[in-house]
């Protein structure tokens, strides 16, 4: 049972690299492009988690909290290498340590996707394969992880009613919801 165990992760690590590998060779010398894409990520991510947390419910915030914490210990159990420590180091733009799984750029899209349904969202956990900032393994079993974070922590809380009575004396949040 061991041995089919390791048979199974080692085809997987054999997909990830040929993908990584493949992505290196057409990138490696075009990196200013991978900043680009590697910022355009950034900014989709941003854009929903904003979006979300002022316009859709505020409470969501506690679920991309608690991901996220749970995410980063993840990553430190795990502590899998990047794709880029394997091919050129030079693709660790703002990546300050080299813990890959899971992936907290795709939880954070799958979540997004979720609540809001854009499809738009899902870009960026391609784009963090492309990038090399993430094995296709990585950006997978992120995405069923987020489904997870999703089902189990709106099974035990309901975000819209955590902050109710915070919210009420926001006022930039107040001003946001005047506006729309």
């Amino acid at each position: 049972m061991r041995n089919n165990n390791l048979i199974l992760l080692n085809k997987i690590f054999i997909i990830d690299y040929k993908i990584s590998e493949y992505f290196y060779k057409k990138l490696k010398d075009k990196l200013v492009l991978v900043y680009i894409i590697d910022t355009i990520s950034y900014l989709i991510n941003l854009y929903f988690i904003l979006y979300i947390v002022f316009f859709i419910d505020f409470g969501y915030i506690f679920l991309f909290i608690i991901s996220t914490a749970i995410t980063y210990l993840l990553k430190l159990i795990f502590g899998r290498k990047r794709p880029y420590y394997f091919f050129d180091k030079r693709f660790a733009i703002l990546v300050h340590e080299n813990h890959s799984f899971p992936s907290e750029h795709t939880i954070i899209a799958t979540l997004s996707f979720i609540i809001t349904g854009n499809i738009l969202v899902l870009i960026t956990p391609i784009l963090r394969i492309i990038t090399i900032k993430h094995w296709l393994s990585d950006a997978f079993f992120s995405i069923i992880l987020s489904y997870i974070f999703y089902l189990f922590f709106s099974s035990i809380f309901n975000f819209s009613e955590l902050l109710n009575p915070l919210i009420s004396n926001i006022k930039i949040i107040e001003l946001f919801r005047f506006l729309i």
